[in-house]
């Protein structure tokens, strides 16, 4: 076997879906760091609730106190790598995966699906939020003022806008509290079936809580 083929063969491999090594990092990545991220970044978002001045507050701690060197190591390094792998690899999975509903509509077969659903609408939502808010102030040079809170309040006077928002963060939330559900089976911290009934009981609870937090963060930017 040539050198080539070989290679080709080696990273056949390890684009499976079902790869062990990539499968366990990707579920890993989905909660740490990417799903740490996610629940720090809608609480951030919250201080909307507060007022402008303590939204403002968050906005201008990341982009004008911290220093010039850490903001890049922490964008790129803990936020930015760690989505493009999961997201990625994702894609990987859900080309590889088998939609099996319409013969056996269990609630792990629902959940699969939707799981695959959520990941394809929020990688859709991360590229046009990033896009015109922290990359458009970074690299084009918007204003800081368009990502504080009267630059996104005028921004969700579009209903459309809102709309966009509120359906990518209700997908992130499912994401993420099915996510967890299935990393603790991965990596075998729930092993019984009552310990999975229970997590699943909890997985919703963390859902319906984190999207209402997202979604108030919304409704913080337009009534004050």
């Amino acid at each position: 076997m040539s050198l080539q083929a070989s290679q080709k063969g080696g990273l056949k491999a390890w684009l499976k879906a079902d790869n062990y090594v990539l499968h366990k990092i990707h579920s890993l990545t989905g909660i740490v760091p990417v799903g740490y991220y996610v629940v720090q970044h809608l609480t951030l978002n919250s201080f909307s609730l507060a007022g402008p001045k303590y939204f403002d507050a968050v906005v201008d701690f990341f982009n004008v106190y911290m220093p010039g060197f850490l903001l890049p190591i922490l964008s790129f390094g803990v936020v930015l790598l760690p989505i493009l792998f999961h997201s990625l690899y994702g894609f990987v999975i859900t080309y590889h995966g088998r939609v099996n509903v319409p013969s056996y509509r269990y609630r792990e077969n629902w959940m699969y699906l939707l799981q695959r659903v959520s990941g394809v609408v929020i990688f859709a939502f991360l590229l046009y939020h990033v896009s015109t808010t922290s990359f458009a102030h970074k690299f084009f040079g918007a204003d800081l003022d368009s990502v504080r809170y009267y630059g996104m309040q005028a921004k969700f006077q579009n209903p459309l806008i809102f709309a966009v928002y509120a359906i990518g963060i209700t997908a992130a939330s499912f994401h993420l509290s099915n996510g967890i559900w299935n990393f603790c089976i991965r990596w075998g911290i729930t092993i019984s079936e009552k310990a999975q009934r229970r997590l699943s009981k909890f997985c919703w609870l963390f859902f319906f809580g984190l999207a209402g937090l997202g979604i108030a963060a919304l409704v913080g930017l337009l009534i004050h």
